[in-house]
């Protein structure tokens, strides 16, 4: 599991520890998982709490397998929690609005790495994440190329991203700008 992965659990067990983490869980009852979650839920984090109860049913599951408890009573709250409203975004799907895009693009006047940024993410469809990790020796300019390691990628699988004409030209201007393992987009903020 990817570190902030495990931050993330971290974080969740954290906030169902004061109620819940001294007993024996073997007595912990659907009911006290409910309050956890609804105290959550009452901050209007629902995501939160509905991944709350996701991996509090790991852990009941875990112990259900060693035999420390005889059920999950998280699987008796499936449906309890308020549905998180999903944030539909607006999405480019006519010729028209990427050229406005991409014109949108060309006009902004802030940090040439914030443009550089901008450019390659336009052309690439990668996450942010990992356009600012990116790093020059990932790139194969032979066969225009980028090669996103696993580690890099949200789902740990190894991937390849074609390079237009576009982003090799601006790739090589950039990494005559900076040293090569600095970080393809990383700013002078970056750690």
């Amino acid at each position: 599991m990817a570190e902030v992965t495990l931050s993330k659990v971290r974080w969740l067990l954290d906030k169902a520890y004061p109620k819940i983490g001294t007993r024996p869980i073997a007595q912990i009852t659907a009911h006290e998982v409910l309050v956890v979650l609804r105290a959550v839920e009452a901050t209007g984090r629902y995501e939160s709490a509905r991944r709350m109860r996701s991996v509090l049913g790991r852990v009941f599951r875990y112990a259900v397998a060693t035999a420390r408890a005889e059920c999950d009573p998280t699987s008796d709250l499936r449906g309890a929690l308020t549905a998180p409203k999903s944030k539909h975004l607006a999405a480019i799907t006519t010729p028209h609005r990427a050229g406005e895009l991409m014109r949108a693009i060309e006009r902004y006047t802030g940090h040439a790495i914030t443009l550089f940024a901008l450019k390659l993410s336009a052309h690439l469809f990668v996450r942010p994440g990992e356009l600012r990790q990116a790093e020059s020796a990932e790139f194969d300019f032979d066969r225009s190329v980028w090669n996103i390691p696993a580690e890099k990628m949200k789902m740990r699988r190894p991937h390849r991203v074609p390079l237009l004409s576009q982003v090799l030209d601006g790739v090589t201007v950039r990494r005559r700008l900076r040293i090569p393992d600095a970080g393809l987009v990383a700013s002078r903020y970056d750690g």
